[in-house]
């Protein structure tokens, strides 16, 4: 059976769906499990006319992984009961990743979700899809990993209060924990061999030594000599409006910021949304479209399927990097 990659069904109201429909009508992806309830995605297809051949999958158990029914031509769906909509957004993440862990799917797509939903109807707790996958794949630490075939960029903190950013970067190994878990990531998932990483401040123009803030000599700096002992290859701290000029974008692999909005700003500057947003540090291959569900744009011509594809193809290329380097 060819490597299948699985998809979480995100909000089926947002353009998520339609992107994977469209993509697997024109043959752009063929092997994967969408995990959703087969009821909501019945009313779904209806809705909008949709006429499309399913087969519905119900083995899960790594032992059975070979004898899945897994049909090519239809799309192949695990099902399972759900209560609302947010209940089968929810649902579709803890089976998505149950089967990766089974090494049934090699890795996994999650399409976009309205995380207010989630908070209001499900969990109030839930901050987004990085987190979630943090906290039941039982790690301490992840990163939150932005590609594009032009750059890597990674921010040390990410669904928080920006009034909380100091505190989590004043927490001890914060900064030390994020940056050595991203040098792994970047050798074994994209087969850097010696990662050359740059780190911007977090105040402006990285603090002017102490006049403006003293997170850079408080917090960043001492993590970096930390890093530097241990052999990592890092710079900085720079200032963040400057870091990306033409000569860093050459000899730098990847580019830390310290909160999400200075990362996720220029990344989709550059990328324009065709970039992918990787968890790593995981046990399981997770990528996300670098869009929202975009609910003003259904049923339009302005959707693009780019970054869904290149989710399908990192996957795949985080796959074959694993393997390489465990063999090695």
């Amino acid at each position: 059976m060819s490597k299948l990659v699985g998809i979480t069904i995100g909000d089926i109201n947002g353009i998520g769906i339609n992107i994977l429909i469209d993509s697997w009508r024109k043959n752009k992806i063929k092997d994967f499990i969408l995990f959703t309830d087969y009821t909501v995605l019945k009313k779904f297809l209806k809705k909008s006319n949709y006429k499309l051949k399913i087969n519905l999958i119900h083995k899960i158990n790594e032992e059975d992984s070979q004898n899945i029914k897994f049909i090519q031509g239809k799309i192949n769906v695990y099902s399972y009961k759900s209560i609302s909509l947010e209940d089968n957004t929810f649902k579709s993440l803890k089976f998505g990743y149950e089967f990766c862990k089974k090494n049934i799917c090699i890795g996994l797509i999650t399409l976009p979700l309205r995380k207010d939903l989630i908070i209001e109807n499900i969990d109030k707790n839930f901050t987004g899809h990085t987190e979630y996958f943090q906290k039941i794949d039982s790690k301490k630490y992840s990163n939150m990993i932005l590609y594009n075939k032009k750059i890597i960029i990674s921010p040390l903190t990410t669904h928080i209060e920006l009034k909380n950013v100091t505190k989590t970067i004043a927490n001890k190994d914060f900064i030390f924990k994020k940056i050595y878990n991203l040098h792994k990531s970047l050798k074994y998932d994209f087969n850097i061999k010696n990662p050359k990483i740059i780190i911007s401040g977090l105040n402006p123009h990285a603090g002017e030594n102490g006049k403006i803030g003293k997170e850079e000599i408080k917090y960043i700096l001492p993590s970096l000599k930390k890093l530097k002992n241990n052999r990592i290859n890092i710079d900085g701290p720079v200032s963040a409006d400057s870091i990306l000029v033409k000569s860093n974008l050459e000899n730098y692999d990847c580019f830390v910021f310290i909160y999400h909005d200075q990362a996720l700003i220029p990344f989709k500057l550059l990328s324009q949304f065709t970039g992918v947003n990787y968890t790593g540090n995981l046990s399981i291959i997770r990528t996300s479209p670098d869009h929202g569900t975009a609910y003003n744009l259904r049923n339009t011509n302005n959707i693009s399927k780019k970054s869904f594809l290149n989710c399908y193809k990192l996957i795949n290329k985080i796959y074959k990097n694993r393997k390489k380097n465990d063999k090695g």
